[in-house]
Order: C-alpha cells, then sequence, then structure tokens
C-alpha cells in the first residue's frame, strides 16, 4: 500500500462538480493501492452511505465529511473524526438546509456563519486550503492580512484539529496562491497537507 492519503475528493453527488459516483473511486484508490480514502462533498453527505460500503468491501478505510458553504462566499471542508463529528457536521448541514428554505426566498445561497460554527466543531477536522477556500479568496486579493485573521478564526474554532492542504495542478495562478498559502502556513506554524482536490476516479471522467 502507498502511504499517500487522499483527504480531499468529491464524486457526483456533490452537483457540477464531481463526475464519478463513489464506487468508483473507491474502486481506483483501491486500485492504486491506498489504503484510506476521504469524500467531502458540497453541502451535504448524501454518498456517504454507499462510499462506506465501497471502503468496506475494497479493504480501505473510509474519511468522511463534507464542504461547508460560509456566509462569506468560501467554503469550508471538514472531515470527520469520531461520532460527535459526525452528528455536528449534520446539525451544521441541516442549519443550512433549513436556510436555503428562507434564502430561495431572497434569492441568497444557504451558508453557515462562524457563530454557527461554534458550538459544532468537536470531532471535526478542517482543511483550510482548497481553491473556493477561505485563504484562497485572501490570496486572490493579495490580502495577507485578511488571510491571517481567517486563520486565526479557525485556530480558535478547530485549536490543533486544522491544517491547510496545497495542490499543483499545472496552474500559473494556483502556483501563486500556492506561494502565498505556503508562507503563511509556515509563519502561523499551522500544519501544511497536499491534496489533489479530486473530482473524478479516472482521466476519461474529467470531461
Amino acid at each position: 500500500m502507498t502511504d499517500y492519503v487522499e483527504l480531499r475528493c468529491q464524486s457526483a453527488f456533490s452537483f457540477l462538480r464531481g463526475a464519478s459516483l463513489p464506487e468508483d473511486l473507491v474502486d481506483e484508490a483501491a486500485h492504486l493501492g491506498h489504503g484510506a480514502l476521504a469524500l467531502g462533498d458540497r453541502d451535504g453527505v448524501y454518498g456517504a452511505p454507499r462510499f462506506f460500503r465501497a471502503a468496506k468491501d475494497a479493504g480501505i478505510r473510509s474519511l468522511v465529511g463534507a464542504e461547508v458553504v460560509l456566509d462569506s462566499g468560501a467554503a469550508l471542508y471538514v472531515l470527520v473524526e469520531n461520532r460527535t463529528g459526525y452528528k455536528n457536521l449534520c446539525r451544521l448541514l441541516t442549519q443550512a438546509k433549513l436556510r436555503s428554505q428562507a434564502a430561495r426566498r431572497g434569492k441568497r445561497d444557504a451558508a453557515v456563519s462562524c457563530d454557527d460554527l461554534v458550538p459544532h466543531t468537536e470531532g471535526l477536522y478542517c482543511l483550510a486550503g482548497g481553491d473556493q477556500g477561505p485563504l484562497a479568496l485572501a490570496a486572490a486579493r493579495g490580502n495577507a492580512t485578511a488571510a491571517r485573521n481567517s486563520v486565526d478564526k479557525l485556530r480558535r474554532l478547530f485549536g490543533d484539529r486544522l491544517a491547510i492542504d496545497v495542490q499543483r495542478h499545472l496552474d500559473p495562478a494556483e502556483e501563486r496562491r500556492n506561494r502565498f498559502i505556503v508562507d503563511l502556513a509556515r509563519s502561523l506554524h499551522v500544519p501544511l497537507v497536499a491534496t489533489n482536490d479530486v473530482r473524478h476516479a479516472r482521466r476519461p471522467g474529467r470531461s
């Protein structure tokens, strides 16, 4: 087995974002010799039961999470550590869905605020990277102060259950963002993690 574990992955249950079913993602991870795989679809855990069963059948560990949209417009990616974490994630997602009913009337997207997060972070591990994460938005504006403030807020919320993940997709804009984020993480002593932001199991699925 390989030592690498993909922690940022979305399936076809992330509408217009992921292209592969959970079973296909698990099959490819097993084929590549991975011992575990994480699935964090956007605003829901719809694919989690299928993902869990497929991972169990394939003999690899399943890590479940979700990408939660914040009222700032950023998206926060969190992974479940235990039963308490799963309950807290479901509560956050439920709050967002209930709010979305009112948001539709006002033509606004459903989201959660930092205040919503405060009582619901136990048992959740946060990856603050990603192309729609709070640091990416700050990096796009070249706003180091906003990025530091975001990390400070997340550290207060998640404590040592916080890391910043970076990806490399041979995109010049992404490379500039990565340099910004890596320097920030090192200056603030926040762990760095490599992810691939997987959206499809195999190359043909990219289209």
